[in-house]
């Protein structure tokens, strides 16, 4: 029975040695990658989407209106813009935080998992030692195997997971909040600025939109905020909630057996 284990632990330590040297080619790491790489995709393009957006607004609030032979000066009528514009900034700011995040995660999971197998390779090779030499060992075995596959197996598993089940989920709601931005800001294009001048081309049309954005600020706003909401909810929530189940468990699996 013993030989068997012996046997047994070091196939495992071949087996994680080999996953830690190829954490780039593993499966399971490269599935958890593309899914936090098409969330830092399409979260780059809702950014882009909102500093458009951010732009356009700054712009409009820039628009003067000349005065009458009686009363000199000018006036900025869409300054009435500028709350939304700040709004619609801080959406921005928070949509390139998470962008930058699920880039990180898309870089980091593989190196993450290479060390996970590591630290299982060397688990099993500590199993090996026989416990009359160093009695301590085995606990910290145990502690280095349980958090090895927390990092190997049950943090990449936690994205593919979220991949499957989260994208799911949350489909429909994607779809509505960004048919409602789309349709929102179908309007706004470089061309209406002219780069040269910085003149509108179409003042009149530029009035439009910019009233249509003052008068559909809510449904703009919630829009955002919803997709916003989807991204967190796909890169962060769901598998947050699974990584705290899967670390409840390895640290059940790192105390058994303990004194």
């Amino acid at each position: 029975m013993a030989r068997r284990a012996r046997v047994l632990a070091a196939c495992l330590a071949l087996l994680a040695t080999l996953a830690a040297l190829a954490y780039d080619r593993n499966p399971l790491t490269r599935a958890a990658q593309d899914h936090a790489e098409t969330v830092a995709a399409i979260s780059a393009a809702t950014y882009v989407s909102l500093r458009a957006v951010n732009a356009f607004l700054s712009a409009a609030q820039e628009v003067e209106v000349g005065g009458s032979l009686v009363v000199s000066g000018s006036a900025q009528p869409l300054k009435v813009l500028e709350p939304i514009d700040d709004t619609i900034e801080r959406i921005a700011g928070l949509i390139f935080l998470l962008m930058a995040v699920s880039g990180v995660l898309a870089v980091a999971m593989g190196p993450v998992g290479g060390i996970g197998w590591a630290l299982v390779a060397l688990a099993a090779l500590c199993a090996l030692v026989p416990r009359a030499r160093l009695p301590g060992l085995r606990a910290l075995a145990r502690w280095m195997g349980a958090y090895g596959l927390f990092l190997g197996l049950a943090l990449p598993l936690a994205f593919v997971l979220a991949a499957v089940f989260a994208d799911a989920m949350t489909a429909r709601s994607y779809a509505r909040h960004e048919a409602a931005v789309a349709e929102l800001t179908a309007g706004i294009t470089p061309a209406d600025v002219t780069a040269e001048t910085g003149t509108w081309q179409d003042i009149d049309r530029y009035r439009r939109l910019a009233g249509t954005l003052y008068s559909q600020a809510d449904a703009l706003i919630a829009g955002y905020l919803g997709i916003l909401a989807v991204f967190v909810f796909r890169i962060f929530v769901f598998p947050v909630v699974l990584l705290g189940l899967f670390f409840g468990i390895a640290r059940h699996v790192a105390r058994a057996g303990a004194p």
